[in-house]
């Protein structure tokens, strides 16, 4: 009890000497003992003889001394604090113990809980890569007159500027032409060159990989005449492309995207229930060594199938199909065209309508819908219902599918009986397809990775699992090896890769989380918890400074 000095000099007086003070004091804390105290202790001061200075007694104002008695200070504080010390002590150690488990044990467990993995990317290594960096040498032997390497190598530069780093020739002196004839299956791919000489007009031909060049004797200027046949005739579709694809041009061509395997769908589709057979499976026996042409580009499955009662999604009142109208000629709606694997399907079609029917500007009757297939329109004959459409029959509507087959996987048009004396090879061709192929999967490998690194950044809450960080490193390894072994299938299985690493579903899955979400989720558990502990703590610090 703090009382004023005044007072307590009174008040330790009347304790020690008349012994009732504490009761007086105690008694005081209830109205009615007020004016008793009051009395006694007056009584019992002014009878003292003890009392050495009779005038602080008349200073003693009896308002003063009733008013540090009836709110003492130090009864606030008692009622306050109640508790025994042992009672304090026990929860302070728990207080403590609490908060120690949240730092020691609920904290890093939180961490654990709620950090979102994300595996190192090599990134500086994909940003720097460099897919121009390929290099298609391309070997070349001419025989008949020396040839002006130096001449071709910068006209080439001058008129494919683009692919100057990408494509070159190179010759038989050179310590680079054998590497370059052997490519990954162990196959010759070497062009050879020879130079005849005539007197009719210039002109050469083409037989699979050898070119034969007539030129007159008095002609002058015959490595300018190469040139023209080499980049301006046989290898000048290939160079277009590639001059393409590094300026990142779009796109326009009817070819499918690449993939490793495809499928090949054969459908007989009748406009009325009439039944018709075809022998597509003694035909397609036929049409296998087309497909094998392509066995180290890609693979394909095929299927057939008949359809009776496919009706036309519009009629055609003149019986021809218009041009601007072949795109809408299939009817999705009505006819099974639905396919559900995963690799691309090819689909051909040989459609036998009721009536009459041909397509406008075509003389075969056929057209070619773009990354989508093929159709042949079959105008049934009087005999052919309830028959069969033979072998024979089915024969030269193959040819017109392997044509279209090939320019659905950006292959100029073949054809199975070209002379020799037409410039065109089928054998060059696929070669060119290959290093095309090769350059378009690196290309796109490289532009699926840096789209990965951008999203990667854009958003900092998405999880990376090590998984993504494996298919990075594997694309990025197959793209190395696509370059070092020209390799269609390492390029593939480069491309493979970064599909695998961009579509990862665990990564995918967690896009679709905001990290706002993660407020509403904890909140309502560390709420509670969290405030209870904060007011216990700010209780314990009040109390200490008390």
């Amino acid at each position: 009890m703090h009382l004023s000095p005044r007072t307590s000099k009174f008040v330790l007086y009347f304790q020690n000497n008349i012994g009732k003070g504490r009761n007086a004091i105690i008694l005081c804390s209830s109205p009615n003992s007020k004016q008793l105290f009051h009395q006694n202790i007056m009584k019992e001061l002014k009878g003292s003889k003890e009392l050495k200075d009779l005038n602080e007694l008349k200073q003693l104002n009896e308002s003063n001394v009733l008013k540090e008695l009836k709110e003492p200070k130090e009864m606030k504080q008692s009622t306050i604090s109640k508790e025994s010390p042992t009672i304090s002590y026990i929860r302070n150690v728990i207080t403590i113990i609490v908060i120690g488990s949240i730092l020691s044990l609920g904290y890093p467990l939180f961490l654990l809980t709620t950090t979102i993995y994300r595996a190192d990317l090599p990134i500086d290594r994909i940003n720097n890569y460099d897919v121009n960096s390929v290099n298609f040498q391309i070997p070349i032997e001419v025989n008949g007159f020396q040839v002006n390497k130096e001449y071709l190598r910068s006209e080439l530069n001058k008129w494919y500027p683009d692919v100057a780093r990408t494509w070159s020739l190179v010759f038989p002196d050179e310590k680079e032409y054998n590497d370059a004839k052997h490519n990954d299956d162990n196959s010759v791919d070497m062009y050879s060159v020879e130079l005849h000489e005539t007197s009719s007009e210039k002109h050469f031909k083409i037989n699979k990989r050898k070119i034969d060049v007539y030129f007159s004797t008095a002609e002058s200027n015959t490595n300018q005449y190469l040139l023209e046949i080499l980049f301006k005739n046989v290898f000048k579709s290939e160079l277009e492309t590639l001059s393409a694809l590094v300026q990142d041009k779009v796109d326009s061509s009817v070819a499918f995207p690449y993939s490793k395997q495809y499928n090949l769908m054969f459908s007989l589709f009748v406009e009325d229930g009439k039944q018709l057979n075809w022998e597509i499976e003694e035909a397609l026996l036929d049409f296998q060594p087309v497909l094998n042409l392509l066995h180290n580009i890609t693979s394909f499955k095929t299927s057939t199938q008949i359809q009776y009662y496919s009706l036309l999604s519009k009629s055609y009142p003149m019986g021809m199909i218009p041009q601007d109208e072949l795109s809408t000629f299939i009817n999705f709606g009505d006819w099974n065209l639905g396919n559900f694997d995963m690799n691309p399907t090819i689909n051909f079609i040989v459609y036998v309508p009721k009536e009459q029917l041909g397509v406008e500007n075509s003389a075969t009757n056929s057209f070619l819908i773009s990354k989508w297939g093929g159709v042949q329109i079959l105008n049934r004959m009087p005999g052919m219902a309830h028959s069969t459409i033979s072998k024979l029959e089915l024969t030269p509507i193959l040819n017109i599918f392997a044509n279209q087959l090939f320019q659905l996987l950006n292959i100029d048009q073949y054809n199975s009986k070209v002379s020799h004396n037409q410039n065109m090879s089928l054998e060059i061709k696929l070669d060119s397809l290959k290093r095309i192929t090769i350059y378009k999967n690196i290309k796109n490998s490289l532009a699926n990775l840096r789209s990965l690194v951008k999203l990667l950044e854009s958003l900092k809450d998405i999880t990376v699992p090590e998984e993504t960080k494996q298919n990075v490193l594997k694309s990025l390894d197959a793209m190395d090896e696509a370059k070092r072994k020209k390799s269609v299938l390492v390029s593939a299985n480069a491309l493979d890769a970064s599909n695998a690493a961009f579509f990862e579903k665990k990564m995918v899955q967690q896009a679709y989380f905001p990290s706002e979400h993660k407020m509403a989720v904890f909140l309502p558990l560390l709420g509670p918890i969290g405030s209870i502990i904060v007011f216990n703590i700010l209780r314990l610090a009040k109390k200490r400074k008390l």
